[in-house]
């Protein structure tokens, strides 16, 4: 989802306590947010202008290596036994084939700036890591976060990072994360983020997605997990503010991401299973995509 400073926006569903498609979301200090909200009401959201996505010059994932990271033991069993056989269907499918678009090879900027010339392509599931945090608190900023994943690679507990790699973090009930003041499960649902968001820094970036459970159910992580995967593959730094410029990739001129701007749900059939995933912006159709996908 798109950030307004360093967060994103997001969109998600699910029964209680979901994200709901908040593209017009406000800000909750520097950044656009996914608003918790009832399944039932995803329809009901307004969705920001529909105006295509620019590219900008930032980086995008050629071909996604994704590890998912269960924070500790009490992320629930169901999420731990479930996640691998999601994720393993996402990188693989025709979700990501329709993100070719925003490959940047050959792709004039709109800032006049440099573009990467990467090609989009279907990525690879590393696996899963059950983390033993040594930050043990309960109450987590975004920077405690960034601070225990780089501990964790640099101990090698989790695989190293490289331009390609998403570290998709779970988190069980009990944990709040407070993202400068947004409260997760209150204020957003999920967010993806870049430990250097000045840059693209293609030797010591590490970019990760924030997934907290909201008592939602396993179709809000699902949505809110698609939701992410979508917008920092195609946009590996998300947007400061609602003006974005280099180091993001795909944004519309007011700073949404891919995601944000789609409040549909679509059903990804794999062979792990069926998941619930979200709906995201194609500017060769001027619109939200719709319909299902199928992995492999």
């Amino acid at each position: 989802m798109s950030v307004s400073t360093r967060l994103l926006a997001a969109t998600a569903m699910a029964a209680a306590l979901t994200v709901a498609v908040s593209a017009n979301a406000g800000p909750s200090k520097h950044y656009r947010i996914f608003k918790p909200t009832s399944f039932k009401d995803v329809a009901a959201q307004v969705p920001p202008p529909a105006l295509d996505m620019n590219y900008y010059g930032g980086s995008v994932f050629s071909s996604s290596k994704v590890v998912s990271v269960i924070w500790n033991k009490d992320v629930l069993q169901f999420t731990k036994d479930n996640v691998p056989l999601f994720t393993g269907d996402l990188v693989n499918s025709t979700y990501v084939d329709q993100m070719k678009e925003y490959s940047t090879k050959g792709v004039q900027t709109i800032n006049g700036h440099k573009g990467t010339k990467q090609v989009i392509r279907r990525g690879t599931y590393l696996g899963q890591v059950q983390l033993k945090p040594h930050n043990t608190s309960k109450s987590l900023t975004d920077a405690d976060v960034q601070k225990e994943i780089e501990r964790q690679i640099s101990d090698g507990v989790l695989p190293p990072r490289d331009p390609n790699t998403l570290y998709m973090i779970y988190f069980p009930a009990d944990i709040t994360i407070n993202l400068d003041g947004a409260i997760s499960c209150q204020s957003f649902g999920a967010y993806h983020f870049a430990t250097n968001d000045a840059k693209i820094a293609k030797k010591t970036n590490i970019f990760y997605s924030v997934e907290p459970e909201c008592n939602g159910g396993f179709g809000f992580l699902t949505f809110a997990a698609s939701h992410e995967f979508a917008e920092a593959t195609t946009d590996n730094v998300p947007t400061p503010g609602s003006n974005p410029d280099f180091p993001q990739a795909w944004n519309d001129a007011s700073g949404f991401e891919i995601g944000d701007k789609c409040g549909g749900s679509g059903t990804l059939n794999g062979v792990g299973g069926s998941w619930e995933v979200t709906q995201y912006y194609l500017n060769s159709k001027h619109a939200c995509s719709t319909g299902n996908y199928t992995s492999p």
